[in-house]
């Protein structure tokens, strides 16, 4: 009789084991969930703000697409207000070339890393979309920032994870 209890004992024991391992496994993450859950945010953000998918979208591109003439050249340049990560405000300039955009600061970080490696002033900066900017100079005039952007690959010797390089002002 006892012989009975303790096998009815250990197989329970085993079954709630085997429910449990599977309950776990049944809740990894996947890139498939963290894009839900992106497009879910980012609709509840449109929504919050009262505007439509079309105007946003329009926003959002005019963000990414603002030019201004600098020193006779036409650049990418955007004025964000953003605050700057791990290091001291005196780094922040103005105007920043902007060589790495990141949704991660892990990511930023180990970029940045890399240009300091380099000898570069680079730092992250952050703004209020939690997008993580990689600057690799600061500096305190448009016209500077131009002219380090024009030669930006002599400059710089490894590659840059975005297409077009691009000026922030910081207000």
């Amino acid at each position: 009789m006892k012989y009975h209890f303790f096998a009815m004992k250990r197989i329970f024991v085993y079954l709630l084991a085997a429910c449990f391992a599977t309950l776990l496994y049944s809740c990894k993450t996947s890139e498939a969930n963290y894009r839900a859950a992106y497009d879910i945010t980012r609709e509840h953000v449109r929504a919050r703000n009262a505007v439509d998918s079309a105007t946003y979208d329009k926003i959002e591109a005019e963000k990414r697409e603002a030019t201004a003439v600098v020193a006779g050249d036409s650049v990418r340049l955007v004025t964000h207000r953003v605050n700057i990560v791990d290091d001291s405000y005196s780094l922040l300039k103005r105007y920043g070339v902007v060589v790495g955009e990141y949704k991660q600061t892990f990511n930023a970080r180990s970029f940045r890393d890399r240009l300091k490696n380099e000898g570069k002033p680079a730092y992250v900066v952050i703004d209020s979309e939690k997008t993580y900017y990689v600057i690799v100079h600061g500096f305190d005039t448009s016209a500077e920032a131009a002219s380090y952007l024009k030669r930006l690959d002599k400059e710089v010797k490894m590659r840059i994870p975005i297409e077009k390089p691009w000026i922030i002002a910081c207000p």
